[in-house]
C-alpha cells in the first residue's frame, strides 16, 4: 500500500539511506485530474513501508519539489535491504 505525503517524516541522515534515482519515467496525463510525474528510486530500508517513508523524507529534505499529494510505493526489494520505490508527484507540468 503506498504512503501518501504529508505524513510524519523522519530525520534524514547524512548518508541519505544511500538513495539513488534510477529513472525518470515521465509525466502521466490522466483523462481526469492533474498530471503526475513518475520516477524510480532505490534506497536502504528494512521494509516496504519504511522505504516509502524514507523516500518521502529524502525528497522533502533534499529537493524543492511540492510533494502535496505525492505517493511512494515500494513494490520489491532490489537486493537484500535495498528497496525500489516509485515516486508519483501530481502537479502542473
Amino acid at each position: 500500500m503506498p504512503t501518501t505525503y504529508p505524513t510524519s517524516l523522519t530525520t534524514v541522515p547524512e548518508d541519505r539511506w544511500d538513495a539513488e534515482k534510477l529513472a525518470d519515467r515521465g509525466i502521466e496525463r490522466p483523462a481526469e485530474g492533474r498530471p503526475v510525474a513518475v520516477a524510480d528510486f532505490v534506497l536502504t530500508a528494512d521494509s516496504a513501508g519504511q522505504a516509502e517513508l524514507r523516500l518521502l523524507s529524502y525528497i522533502d529534505n533534499d529537493y524543492e519539489d511540492d510533494l502535496r499529494g505525492a505517493t511512494a510505493t515500494a513494490a520489491e526489494e532490489a537486493a537484500p535491504g535495498r528497496w525500489r520505490v516509485t515516486l508519483r508527484v501530481p502537479g502542473e507540468f
